[in-house]
């Protein structure tokens, strides 16, 4: 059974006539936008309307704006908030001609929030791309086909129906290729042709190492020789896990040249001509494909100054897609140290550094205070009480959310500063880099010269992130560098090339007293030796489901941790599909942090950094379910170990499987797993809702007044799950309602039937069947074909789980509830669909009789048959 069962009390009787909501008109002809008010004693809220096709100042319902003309309204009212402003995007893409900067000007106050939300059923998708068509094949013999989308412009990314398609690219073998302190050559017969490479400058190495992934752009070819652009190659070729001494022989590929457009979904972009080459799938019509060609580099910038950070913002609903970084595409390459930090420029190396500095010398040290960070599409920085709820970063060319990194990833140029920042019931997938990355690695991060850099608070609970690091595969699902009480609980995490969740950066080199390794090493003639603590405390990583880890690289674990992190725990998290990679690996300087009750079907469940001048050690473990031990034991490097319970032949006892039940997406947040699909539509009234079908039953959660119109209320406020006009004469809907939330009394869920379901508070045509937690089963129609139920019929006495049932007879229907399924009573006698079409919508729908909370149902056994 599709489980998605919460527990809400009660919240005793309720009348239910509701106040009828206000109008409140905006100050001035750009505030033309409607003003409504909830229940008598809250504040009134505004509502401002935005479509991709918007014109104009109104920003009403019936003369939407501009996505961008809506943040200037937003700025007109603002400073006199009496409730929160609702910005409400309705369904499709709005195509950005630049980020959209979010500031101190555009924040809430007096202790309201603006909302920027998806208007019900609607899918906003805040795109920087443009939308490719005027395909035509351009190569029978190979299935290769071409549009012109212009020049003067580049991009790494292509995504097309939604997915990422890689670059036109070639693998070769390391043992073919001899590098050297300008490039390489290769002597192998087979690879001749690359001397005949068109738009050399164009083509880029890309080597995967163990924990790094670099790419280089090529400056010329000739003679069997590559010569590679500088600085690029000079800094992939010093420090550690260089591509000419790698810790792990991974792949090499050389890519984006139109000659290595050989494999289907592949693409190639000549940006002097502005031809874009596509070798489609199979199956794959490119008349009908949606084709989208990035344009910007980032989207979304959330973040004020210190003294005036942006504040109190929520994005609901809304769908961050379509990005380029495109650095990587410079002289200067992807110099990749290690999870998205990168060096770039021109540094003091040894003259022979290409040997003796190809794994690590002190002058390499100089660069590690000075690691910069990939920038994130979205990058939330200078704020506070910031939320991210129900979102999808879909297709994004870099790290999909940023929050509070080093100022150098920001586009205000204004870092770090990131406090009370919630990331909840969000959607991650199709991600170049990582997904979530939150903390920077400079000085500033850790021993903030200014306080109030601190980042602190930050949540990200109940997310789904998978398919990430597709093209920079050092990055992990979810880093958290220095931060201050945080916590990072119930995500579920999969399909990653690296590791799951790592918390900490810096290699324990800026804890207090420092690291004997680095002081070995040299860093410390390049950086202070720190006294006092960084910001790293007090973290939480907490019933986490992360599986299929490290599927292209190695020296990571499920759980990857470095320096020390006082008060920081590890619990009750479930890791598997990973049989050969460490459950948790402390890395070098780990330091102060618990880890209880998890379950660790992996390979070692607890490993720690072999070297032993890096204060890696004083663990606490108590507790774990594994099935192999590791090297962290009871009275090594201070460690306290106790309670480890090795299971084989997966009999794991009741309380690791209490665990493994528990980890990951909570019930309410199953939908993001279980999206429901065709032949069903969802809508939902007042979003967001949210909806899950799996093994065929449906789940919806949703907060709504109610689904009533008579005595001057009019409350139409539900989500549905549906069929389109699958409703006709000699129709019966059958479906068993499992579980209701008791969120009121008269919180209903049943079925419904309507001329269009979609269209809430108009169409006519409209009856419920539906259950109640207090009221019984209750029969509910449109008598006047106002769009509003005004007539009910009661049977008391009755609870879910109940079967309910709703025929159709020409323009009547009958409502009927079942304890057993196979019995059923009439509920009242039938009644008439008042202004019905021949064909309606019918479906499942919910109400929880709460604005302010939501409840849950689950259906099974929906049929809609003739």
């Amino acid at each position: 059974m599709l489980s998605l069962r919460r527990t809400v009390p009660s919240r005793g009787p309720r009348p239910r006539i509701r106040a009828a909501a206000a109008a409140t008109a905006l100050v001035g002809a750009l505030l033309s936008a409607v003003a409504s008010a909830g229940t008598a004693q809250a504040a009134t809220m505004t509502t401002l309307y935005a479509s991709p096709s918007g014109t104009g100042t109104a920003c009403s319902s019936a003369q939407p704006c501009s996505i961008t003309q809506a943040q200037t309204a937003v700025r007109a009212v603002n400073s006199g908030m009496s409730g929160d402003i609702v910005v409400q995007l309705a369904d499709g893409t709005y195509r950005l001609s630049a980020p959209l900067s979010f500031t101190a000007s555009d924040s809430g106050n007096n202790g309201h929030t603006v909302v920027w939300k998806a208007a019900p059923g609607a899918n906003p998708v805040i795109s920087g791309a443009r939308k490719v068509t005027g395909w035509s094949q351009f190569d029978a013999s190979k299935n290769i086909w071409r549009a012109d989308v212009g020049t003067g412009f580049d991009t790494r990314q292509l995504y097309v129906d939604g997915m990422l398609a890689p670059r036109a690219r070639t693998q070769v073998t390391r043992s073919d290729l001899t590098f050297n302190t300008t490039g390489f050559t290769f002597t192998n017969p087979a690879l001749s042709y690359l001397n005949t490479l068109a738009n050399q400058s164009r083509v880029e190495l890309e080597t995967l190492n163990s924990w790094s992934d670099r790419y280089m752009p090529v400056k010329s070819i000739s003679n069997n020789t590559f010569t590679m652009q500088q600085p690029a190659w000079d800094n992939n070729t010093w420090g550690w896990d260089t591509v000419q001494s790698p810790f792990r022989n991974g792949p090499v590929y050389l890519e984006n040249a139109y000659e290595f457009l050989d494999t289907a979904g592949e693409w190639y972009l000549n940006t002097a001509t502005g031809f874009l080459y596509y070798k489609p799938l199979a199956g794959q019509d490119l008349s009908t494909a949606d084709v989208e060609l990035p344009r910007l580099e980032s989207l979304v910038s959330v973040g004020g100054t210190y003294s005036a950070p942006a504040h109190d913002l929520s994005f609901v609903g809304v769908q961050f897609s379509h990005t380029s970084w495109l650095q990587p595409s410079t002289n200067e390459g992807f110099a990749d140290q290690q999870t998205g930090g990168y060096i770039k420029g021109t540094w003091n190396r040894p003259s022979d550094a290409f040997t003796s500095c190809k794994a690590g010398c002190s002058l390499y040290e100089a660069t590690r205070p000075k690691w910069l960070q990939m920038p994130a599409a979205v990058q939330v920085s200078a704020a506070n009480h910031v939320t991210f709820s129900g979102d999808k970063f879909i297709g994004l060319g870099q790290q999909g959310l940023g929050i509070g990194q080093d100022a150098n990833a920001h586009t205000s140029g204004v870092g770090l500063g990131a406090s009370d920042i919630t990331v909840i019931g969000s959607n991650f997938n199709q991600i170049a880099a990582g997904g979530i990355f939150v903390g920077g690695y400079q000085a500033d991060a850790h021993h903030p010269s200014d306080a109030r850099m601190t980042n602190k608070n930050i949540v990200i609970k109940n997310n789904l992130i998978h398919d990430v690091a597709l093209d920079y595969r050092d990055n992990d699902a979810i880093l958290a560098t220095y931060t201050t009480n945080s916590e990072i609980s119930h995500n579920e995490v999969y399909n990653l090339p690296y590791s799951g969740i790592n918390l900490g950066a810096g290699f324990g080199v800026n804890d207090p007293g420092g690291s004997q390794d680095y002081l070995n090493r040299g860093l410390y003639n390049y950086q202070p030796v720190y006294n006092t603590p960084t910001t790293a405390t007090g973290n939480k990583v907490v019933a986490n489901y992360v599986h299929d880890f490290l599927q292209s690289m190695n020296d990571g674990g499920c759980i990857y941790t470095l320096s020390a992190n006082p008060s920081s725990a590890i619990d009750q998290n479930y890791c598997t599909n990973g049989p050969n990679f460490n459950g948790m690996y402390f890395d070098e300087g780990s330091r102060y942090i618990s880890a209880a009750n998890n379950v660790f079907n992996v390979g070692p469940y607890a490993h720690q950094n072999a070297t032993s001048t890096n204060n890696t050690g004083n663990f606490t473990l108590t507790g774990n379910w594994v099935t192999r031990d590791g090297d962290v034991t009871d009275g090594n490097r201070g460690s306290v170990v106790s309670g480890t319970v090795i299971v084989t032949g997966g009999a794991w006892p009741s309380g690791a499987q209490t665990v493994m039940n528990a980890a990951g997406l909570e019930p309410a947040y199953q939908y993001l797993k279980y999206p429901v699909t065709a032949p069903y539509s969802t809508f939902a009234v007042n979003s967001p809702a949210t909806f899950s079908q799996a093994n065929g039953q449906f789940a919806i959660t949703e907060a709504g007044a109610d689904v009533w119109g008579a005595g001057g209320q009019h409350d139409d406020q539900y989500g549905s799950v549906y069929q389109s006009q699958a409703f006709t004469n000699g129709t019966t809907v059958t479906v068993k309602v499992n579980q209701l939330d008791n969120t009121n009394p008269w919180a209903k869920a049943g079925i419904m039937v309507r001329n269009s379901i979609a269209g809430a508070g108009s169409p006519a045509g409209y009856a419920v069947v539906a259950v109640t937690p207090g009221n019984g089963v209750v029969l509910g129609s449109d008598s006047n074909g106002d769009g509003y139920l005004d007539t009910n019929a009661q049977a008391t006495g009755v609870k879910a789980p109940v079967w309910l049932r709703l025929t159709r007879t020409g323009n009547q229907v009958s409502g009927y509830y079942s304890t057993n399924g196979t019995t059923f009573t009439q509920v009242g006698s039938a009644v008439n669909l008042s202004g019905a079409n021949a064909t309606e919508d019918a479906g499942v729908f919910h109400t929880s009789h709460d604005t302010k909370n939501s409840g849950t149902v689950n259906f099974s056994g929906l049929t809609i048959t003739p």
